[in-house]
């Protein structure tokens, strides 16, 4: 009973190695992302030339990173959709957030500026100039702060 745990083992470990030794990243150009991730850097990033796009396509996923010049980086899922934005201390177009994420950051942060946003799958998470984190829920309200 025990070789037979042994054996379960090693193949499950095997299988695991071979899955995440088929992950490849690969140089693309803005014409290679989904339409989705074109249009926003089009609508928030029309002026910002592109340092590098990078394809991450692993066995169960395809993701996209953008890195534009200016160091702001833009994380997109397989189908264009942003994950996150990172300002890398510089601010982040305000338009990028959602309407009640804006609305609250406006109303109690009126000096500072977002440097980052995270979407989830249940929640945001903006970073502002002044080390705040603020956390959202998926509808944009307010739920609390990290510092």
């Amino acid at each position: 009973m025990d070789t037979l745990k042994k054996y379960s083992i090693i193949a499950v470990f095997l299988i695991f190695t071979g899955l995440s030794a088929t992950a490849q990243k690969t140089s693309i150009t803005a014409q290679q992302l989904p339409a989705t991730a074109q249009d926003f850097l089009k609508k928030h990033f029309t002026n910002q030339k592109t340092a590098y796009i990078l394809k991450d396509a692993e066995t169960f996923s395809t993701e996209y990173k953008v890195q534009l010049e200016n160091g702001i980086e833009i994380e997109f899922d397989k189908k264009g959709n942003w994950e996150e934005v990172d300002g890398n201390k510089n601010k982040i177009p305000f338009a990028i957030l959602p309407k009640n994420i804006a609305t609250y950051v406006t109303t109690n942060y009126k000096n500072t500026e977002v440097v980052k946003i995270e979407k989830g799958n249940w929640d945001y998470e903006v970073k502002l100039n002044n080390g705040l984190e603020l956390k959202f829920n998926a509808k944009g309200e307010f739920l609390r702060l990290d510092d």
